[in-house]
């Protein structure tokens, strides 16, 4: 059963979980949910770690290393059995172990390893953690995410959203301290601000204070350890001793303290009183620090309605008080365990290997990573399960029932233009003459008429069985779009025109009768894709190549027309753009129709089209519209998205109002010596200009990249974010420029201002509209699904495809590209339930 493995190692402990699933659960190290951040290196090469390390540690400590998390980015060698190791080598062979022990526990590699390290790290030590991923030798993907971002991942699948109280973090490590606010959205929890940390404010700071302490106490017998507690054997020791006082003194009122004096050991007794009073001021300053953050994100929070603390100091007494005095409308006030960050990172782990299949990969997705029931609390204890599935709505449930969702109008202008193209031909439109389709004569007796969109539990009964598990992506890749469209202004407006002029009726046909006039029901459609403009191909083709997303190896396996292994086996294939939607769509569509494998691979728009024409896939995603007349009688074609990169800046830039796609692509460009806004235009102020994005291995940034540079490796360096966080660091930066998708984009709350774009026929802005029209060139598109018309005639096949359709709006919207209008989704719904009309339900294989 494939995996994700989680990482999260301390500077004393580590922890570990995996993610089964999509559901996050602790994996035990030696029978422990933590083990100690320990590792010994034997003379023949052989590597252990954590409790066995540090029995070994007795007998040979020359072998032993400890600590050296704290030293990642020093590059002063660590002595481990007289050879020198740098903390990051260190740390490699340390994740390794721990990498193979999960191997050896589930029988399988992981599909992708997240480790997760304070985002508040100073730069040499993210140096120093990237150089240790460098090292390690597996062939697993293995990336570094912030601990502020697993928690987000956490919050998000664990953490009801109650009245849009946000959360907070304070977490009080051994060597490190670090705050995070988190706003509630309704895709989650995101960060508010950026983390805050302090590297004076540690219990090991606070064990240095109490060791300070007693050894004055003892006056000249502790002259001996003014030292500290690494310059001496004796110091160690009083150092361990103060760390077990601070334990002893969260639950007793006093602790003894053996102080080493020379041949004799003097106690010394310590009451919480005088310990309290000794660390208040560095607690004080921890509180303060989160404080300013939640004042600073009130605006986006509200009042927290979840803090949670973290850390060896998380039980201090002290601690819970001084935050509750500062927090006393907090909702839950609530000391967590530390494995919660690694559970958080298989999480993260979990979303990319299942949203992100690479490119040129044909990989079997599993169940989806993000459930839509999540349970009310993931405990912090091993091995914990996934709840029981409940009965919950998914996409479809969520809109009106009945024929609602087939008679309602567009509800603005962005969706008119497809509304009348679809209106006029649902009037229109008739079944194909000549085709051998059963659908289609069907559709030409007026059989198939539509129906109301099925839920996803709607189509249950159509299906049975578990499906298959998650596979890898590799990597760390994110789903885009791109290419350099032509606008098609006239068809645009052409079409509000005479929508607004014709009142033609969506959907129905009138038919004069004798005296009276009845209403039937107008047959579907054949397509959606010539229902609005089109792009060139060629056009399209190069911009696909440019973007360096198109090439590889396609869904194998007996596709349509032979006749899978597996007759509850869909394959799809086609533009990696499109993989991403389709992905979203079987990530949902197994929740609720067991039964049905859906094969999602990805190569290119062109490799998909043979593929379908020739029977070898059932579903491909297309960039562009097929271009081969001779196959279109074979396929069925469906417009089921726009892709949209808006560009944008802080609200405090109130300057850039329009840039040209030529001064976008000088502050990208690879040789760009642009660092401040008037280096742009004269007439905008001397500001740094800070530029933003996802990063350039995401083909998000390969196609902005390659619309806006001439190629997608033709880049600067840039600062990279994930794409639901630019929002929040463009926000507080005036200088700052980003690009970003448009469906996070909607979602920021006008955090963040979009740019309108030239392209050389004046200023546009991105909108649903513009998409839709090809006005916003050249960072928008559409995109397209093609079905082979004998594969729908299959169960599997049909009923994954009317899910796809009935739901696309939420589908679309999830794989962070734009719904296509109301009307072309009805007519999408109208077109599948022709072509599997009469299909029987899906039985077990």
């Amino acid at each position: 059963m494939r995996y994700q493995l989680g990482i999260s190692p301390g500077v004393d402990v580590t922890t570990a979980a995996i993610a089964e699933n999509g559901w996050p659960s602790a994996i035990a190290v030696e029978g422990e949910p933590q083990i100690p951040t320990v590792l010994h290196l034997a003379a023949d090469g052989s590597v252990r770690v954590g409790r066995s390390a540090v029995r070994l540690r007795a007998s040979q400590p020359e072998r032993t290393a400890d600590g050296f998390v704290h030293w990642l980015g020093d590059s002063t060698p660590i002595l481990v059995g007289g050879i020198g190791y740098t903390a990051s080598a260190l740390l490699a062979r340390f994740l390794d172990a721990m990498i193979r022990t999960a191997t050896a526990q589930r029988g399988e590699p992981p599909e992708l390893v997240v480790v997760t390290s304070p985002a508040t790290w100073p730069a040499r030590r993210q140096e120093g953690l990237a150089d240790a991923i460098a090292r390690l030798e597996t062939t697993t993907p293995v990336v570094a995410r912030s601990s502020t971002e697993a928690m987000a991942a956490l919050f998000s699948q664990t953490t009801p959203v109650a009245d849009g109280r946000g959360a907070a973090t304070y977490q009080l490590g051994s060597h490190w301290f670090e705050a995070a606010v988190f706003t509630a959205t309704a895709g989650g929890y995101v960060p508010v601000g950026s983390p805050v940390g302090l590297a004076d404010v540690s219990t090991s700071m606070l064990d240095d204070l109490l060791y300070a302490h007693v050894a004055g106490l003892v006056g000249d017998a502790g002259e001996r350890l003014r030292g500290g507690p690494r310059a001496s054997a004796d110091g160690a020791r009083l150092g361990a001793a103060c760390a077990e006082a601070r334990e002893v003194l969260t639950e007793e009122t006093f602790a003894d303290v053996a102080v080493p004096t020379g041949d004799t050991t003097t106690v010394v007794q310590v009451s919480r009183d005088d310990y309290e009073s000794l660390v208040r001021p560095l607690l004080d300053d921890s509180v303060r620090v989160l404080a300013r953050a939640v004042r600073a994100a009130a605006s986006d929070t509200g009042a927290l309605g979840l803090l949670a603390v973290y850390g060896p100091g998380a039980r201090i007494p002290l601690v819970s008080r001084l935050l509750g005095e500062h927090f006393p409308d907090v909702g839950r006030l609530e000391i967590r365990h530390d494995g919660e960050f690694a559970l958080g990172a298989a999480l993260l782990a979990a979303r990319d290997a299942v949203a992100e299949p690479a490119s040129s990969e044909t990989v079997l997705l599993g169940p989806a990573a993000f459930a839509t029931t999540p349970p009310p609390s993931v405990p912090p204890v091993v091995g914990h399960t996934p709840p029981p599935r409940a009965e919950s709505s998914g996409p479809a449930d969520r809109r009106a029932a009945g024929g609602a969702s087939h008679g309602s109008m567009p509800g603005g202008a962005s969706a008119a233009g497809g509304a009348l193209m679809g209106a006029a031909a649902a009037a229109g439109a008739a079944g194909d003459p000549g085709s051998p389709d059963p659908a289609a004569q069907g559709a030409r007796a007026g059989s198939g008429t539509p129906t109301a969109p099925a839920g996803p539990r709607g189509i249950a009964a159509a299906a049975s069985g578990e499906g298959a598990q998650a596979s890898a992506a590799g990597g760390r890749r994110r789903w885009s779009a791109g290419g350099r469209p032509r606008r098609r202004l006239l068809a645009g407006v052409l079409a509000l025109v005479v929508f607004i002029a014709g009142s033609v009726t969506l959907g129905l046909v009138l038919t004069g009768g004798g005296d009276g006039t009845s209403v039937t029901a107008a047959a579907p459609p054949r397509s959606t894709v010539d229902q609005h403009p089109q792009l060139p191909a060629d056009t399209m083709r190069a911009a696909e190549r440019a973007a360096g997303i198109a090439g590889g190896a396609g869904a194998g396996g007996a596709g349509a027309g032979g006749g899978a292994v597996d007759p509850n086996a869909v394959i799809t294939t086609g533009s990696a753009e499109v993989a991403a939607i389709t992905g979203t769509a079987y990530s949902l569509f197994r929740e609720s129709a067991k039964g049905v494998t859906v094969r999602v691979g990805s190569t290119d728009t062109d490799d998909g089209f043979q593929k379908v024409c020739a029977g070898q896939a059932d579903i491909v995603g297309a960039s562009y519209a097929l271009p081969d007349k001779a196959c279109g009688t074979r396929v069925a074609g469906f417009e089921i998205a726009h892709h949209l990169l808006p560009i944008v800046v802080s609200r405090q830039n109130t300057w850039a109002q329009c840039l040209t796609t030529a001064q976008v692509g000088r502050i990208w460009a690879r040789d760009s010596t642009v660092t401040n806004w008037n280096q742009v235009d004269p007439s905008f102020p001397n500001v740094p200009l800070s530029p933003i994005g996802p990063a350039a291995s995401t083909v998000h940034a390969k196609v902005f990249l390659a619309s806006m540079t001439g190629s997608s490796t033709n880049t600067r360096a840039y600062e990279t974010r994930e794409l639901d966080e630019i929002p929040a660091r463009v926000d507080g930066d005036r200088g700052a420029i980003a690009f970003m998708d448009y469906s996070n984009f909607l979602t920021t709350n006008r955090a963040v201002r979009a740019i309108k774009l030239d392209s050389g026929r004046g200023c546009v802005e991105p909108n649903a509209l513009t998409a839709g029209t090809g006005m916003y060139m050249p960072l928008c598109k559409p995109l397209y699904l093609y079905a082979n018309k004998a594969s729908l005639r299959k169960p599997a096949v049909a009923a994954f495809l009317r899910y796809y359709l009935q739901n696309q709006k939420e589908i679309t919207s999830q794989a962070h590209y734009i719904a296509r209008d109301d009307a072309t989704v009805r007519d999408n719904i109208a077109i599948v339930q022709n072509l599997t009309a009469g299909v029987p339900a899906v039985k077990p294989a």
